[in-house]
This record gives structure tokens, sequence and C-alpha cells, in this order.
């Protein structure tokens, strides 16, 4: 019976748990036996490779023999890499404008490539109509200085007379507001307490003459006095009661009548005063602000004069184009606009004429698969290879990783998600050119001192994966657990032990040896987990000769 001879399998990726899909990312299911018919082209070429590397790796005596090839695990580690292909470009880029306003003629331009340091010149353009505007401008700026001196003078000597008339309208008042507080504090108050001590006499005098009137009424009943003098005390009590009416009177007019007279005299004269006092200083400030407002314009006019004549001497220095940083010289090219940037062609303003990407940081642009961006985390150590400069290998950390998966090729393949990955170089020389291609490689981890084979060893079927103990040519499968992969090595940790010989390629008669999932097993792993796999397995089983 003739032997099929599989060449090196590899592991599905998406069979190998946590992250020991980083080693065998970019191969497949183990494949039916009528496809591994295309192999057998390249199988001489595989065993040559591996014969070479069994010698390289140090594997044992005999371990390549007629139908298989052998494999002595040991204890090793290795680094696990993702790699991936991007573009170099510049961290930093400064896009060129024109700032002319309208259209302007580039009548001078630096060479392409050329690398420039700050403020050398990179483009010159016609300044021609902007210097005659400037000229313009000066003469008007000048005119407007002269009007806006005067001005100023006219304002100043009518301050000076506004402050005379108010200084006089407030003397007069000062003085109304003096009178008004003389007689309050002065004449209505010593009227006021000689009527006052007037009531106070006429009620001492009632109330003498009401204490004798009450004596002589007790002296008339005991036959002391006579009727006549009774009543002349009478009389003389009533006579005080009147005194005590007219002297509260006379107060009471004076309350009532004379002094709140005064008073509104006096107020009145205060008020004829204060708003005399306020048309002066209406009409001293409306004067004045006639003025200022005469003022204002004619120096808001030399101030629009002045941003006019600012903004064509702004415009007549960028009609020279500096650099603002080092960097190097790329003409701006625009997929919707053919023209190109070449002396003598019209440009307008805000339009991009230069990109200057900065050399001192360069980073690297990869697109990292949905599947493998919760390995890529920022500050992992990378190296780059360039490809325009391939003998020199660069190095780098991962700096940022796009929040959302990039859609620029998503008409090309919707199901294909990708995330922006970005890598800073540690290195900046004049040879890194934004543009070029480079291909990075990303330390996720490190796997120290673990048993491992290749990936080629490995057989997956419903999930579990298997390797081939060399025991005899046919070999015997022995289940496997994964640990971290690289695409050379992959973690065991558990299922072999040292010095055992693997098999890294058997035949389809040996692979069918793989033990098939009964009912109980597969039952204790969940349920989920078990229908991923058995589509897997199903997908990689091979085909019955």
């Amino acid at each position: 019976m003739s032997t099929t001879i599989r060449p090196p399998t590899a592991v599905d990726a998406s069979s190998l748990p946590g992250d020991a899909m980083s080693g065998a990312s970019a191969t497949t299911a183990t494949r039916p036996r009528g496809r591994s018919r295309v192999w057998v082209g390249v199988l001489v070429v595989t065993v040559l490779g591996l014969a070479r590397w069994q010698g390289v790796m140090g594997w044992g005596e005999n371990a390549v023999s007629e139908s298989t090839m052998v494999f002595e695990v040991v204890r090793r580690s290795f680094p696990v890499i993702e790699e991936a292909k991007g573009e170099l470009k510049a961290a930093v880029t400064t896009d060129i404008k024109c700032e002319v306003e309208g259209r302007t003629t580039i009548i001078w331009l630096i060479e392409e490539g050329k690398t420039v340091e700050k403020d050398e010149l990179l483009v010159r353009l016609a300044s021609d109509k902007i210097e005659e505007r400037v000229r313009q401008e000066e003469a008007t700026e000048a005119s407007a200085i002269a009007s806006l001196e005067a001005a100023e003078k006219d304002l100043e000597i009518l301050i000076d007379e506004n402050a005379s008339n108010i200084r006089k309208a407030e003397l007069a008042s000062r003085w109304a507001n003096s009178d008004h507080d003389k007689y309050v504090d002065g004449d209505a108050k010593k009227m006021r307490m000689v009527a006052e001590l007037e009531v106070q006499r006429a009620h001492q005098t009632y109330e003498r003459a009401s204490a004798e009137y009450d004596n002589s009424l007790k002296l008339h009943a005991d036959k002391y006095i006579s009727k006549t003098d009774l009543d002349q005390r009478l009389f003389s009590k009533l006579e005080a009661e009147r005194s005590v009416d007219t002297a509260e009177l006379s107060l009471q007019v004076f309350n009532t009548y004379e002094f709140p007279k005064k008073m509104e005299q006096l107020d009145s004269d205060i008020a004829e005063k204060d708003k005399e006092l306020v048309r002066i200083r209406k009409s001293g400030l409306a004067r004045e602000a006639q003025k200022h407002a005469d003022v204002e314009a004619k120096r808001a006019n030399l101030l629009n004069t002045q941003n006019q004549l600012k903004k064509y001497r702004e415009q007549l220095a960028n009609c020279e184009i500096r650099a603002p940083t080092p960097g190097i010289v790329v003409y701006h090219s625009n997929r919707w606009d053919p023209q190109k940037i070449t002396e003598g062609s019209e440009v307008h303003e805000r339009q991009t004429i230069v990109d200057l990407p900065d050399s001192t940081v360069m980073l690297v642009n990869v697109r990292i698969h949905e599947a493998k961006t919760h390995k890529i985390k920022p500050g992992q150590d990378v190296t780059v290879e360039i490809d325009a400069i391939p003998d020199r290998v660069f190095t780098g950390k991962v700096t940022k990783i796009a929040p959302l998966a990039d859609s620029r090729n998503q008409w090309l393949n919707p199901d294909l998600k990708e995330y922006q990955t970005e890598i800073t170089l540690d290195q900046a020389e004049p040879a890194l050119k934004p543009g070029v291609t480079a291909r990075a490689k990303i330390a996720i981890s490190r796997v120290d001192d673990m048993l491992s084979v290749p990936p080629q060893a490995i057989y997956t079927k419903a999930g579990r994966h298997y390797v081939f103990i060399a025991d005899g040519d046919a070999g015997t499968p022995c289940q496997v657990q994964l640990g971290e992969a690289s695409a050379e090595f992959v973690a065991i940790t558990s299922g072999l032990k040292e010095r055992d010989r693997v098999l890294l390629a058997v035949s389809d008669v040996a692979e069918g040896r793989i033990p098939d999932v009964d009912v109980d097993d597969s039952s204790k792993q969940a349920s989920a987990d078990d229908a991923g796999s058995d589509r897997s397995a199903e997908g990689a089983k091979p085909e019955q000769g």
C-alpha cells in the first residue's frame, strides 16, 4: 500500500488558546488529503529547508528519514512577534499655504526633495500690485493722523469751557443749600424755641390760677372769702386758659404755615440751582460727546487705514514663504485638482503649495486586524525594516492605536476591519523618507524556558491539539495544551516532556489515528466552545481514501 506523506501542516489560528494565535495567525486548518496533492511539488524544497534548520537548531541525528521528519522537544525562550506591513510617514507635517488674498503667480519655487532648515525661502509670489496698494495706504494714513490731532485739540478746549461753567453752577447750588441749612438750623429753630417757651409760660400761669381757684372754692364754702373774691380768681383762671390757647395757636401757625412756606421756598431755590447745574453738565456732556464722536470717527478712520496698511504689508511679506520648521520639500498634490505646482502657475488664497514633513520624528502606520488588536498595546517594542534601506533595522515603540476601525477599504471587503496603529521610530536620519514601505515586527510578549515545538508539528481536531510522538514511522498522536506561539515555535504547557521526539509530517493514515471526541467528553465542554471547535474540525477533517 502506498503512503502519502503530508507536507508540514499548520495550526488553525482560531483554535489556539489565548495568545497562542499570534504564532499561527497566518495559517489555516488541517487540509484535506485532496488539497495536499498541491503541495507535493514543494515537498522536496520543504524537506531540504527543514534539514538545514535541523542543523541550525541542533536536532538529533537521523532526524530526517525517508518519510518523516523528527523534532526533539527541549526548553527554549523565544519572542512572540506580530508582523505588519505599513508606510513610513513623518510625525509632524506642516502644510505650506498661500496666504495672499485672491489669486497670484508663483515666480520662484524651491526644488522638490530638498531638505531645508527653519526660515529658509521656499516660494516667492508676484507682489507688484500689493506694493502699489501699500504706497496708497501710507499716504491715506498721514492725512488721517492730521485730522485726528485737530479734533483732539478742539475737544480739549471744549472740556475746559464746560469745567468753568460747571464750577459756577456748583457754587450757586452750594449757596442755596447754605441758606436752607441756616434757616433750618438757625432762624427756624430760634423762632420755634420762643413760641414753645410762651406755651410753657402760659401753662404754668394756668396751673397756678387753677390751683388758686380750687382753694378759693373751699375757703368760700367755709365763709373765709367773699363771692367777689371767688369770681375774681375764676376770671384769672379763664384768662390763663386763654393765654395757653393763644401761645399754642402761635406755635401751631409757625409749624403749620410759616415754617413749611419758608422751607418750600428754600427747597425750590436749591432745586432750581441743582437743575441749572444739571442742565450745564448735560449741555457740556452733549457738546463733549459730539467732539468725542468726531475724534473717535477720525481715530477709527485712522485705525482702519492702519489695518489696511498692515494687511497689505503682511500680504507683501507673505509673498515670500519661508519654512516654519526644518523638513523635506514635497510639492502638494490633490487628486481632485490636476494642476501641478510649478513656477509660473497661478495659486489662490489658502491653497497648499508645499508639504513639509519633519524627518526628525518618523512614524510607521500599519493596519492590525481586529482579531489581534487586543494583543497590541502602547509602549510595546518594535523592530522595523525599510524596503528602501535594506541593510538597516530600526527600532521603535507602539504609540497609538486607533479607537475605531479604518473604513477606507471597506468597499473592497466590507467584512474586513483593521485598525490603524502608529509606531514611533527611535532613530531619525535624512535617509528616512515619507511614503516608503516598512515592515514592522511588534514584540507582543516573550516565552521563557518552556517546552516548545514548531507549529507544523501540531494538528487540530474538534478544538483539541495533538502532536505525533516519534514511535516508528507512523507516530502516536498525543494531546497537548498550547501556550503562546511565534512564527517558529509554539509553547507546550502540558502533554509533552523534555527530550520527547515529535514528527513534523505524518501520512494521512497516521493522521486518521487522531481519536474522535465522544459525546461524553464533548459534553464536558461549554456548548458554545464545542460548536465552534466542531465546525473548525469539520473544515479540517481529512478525506478518507
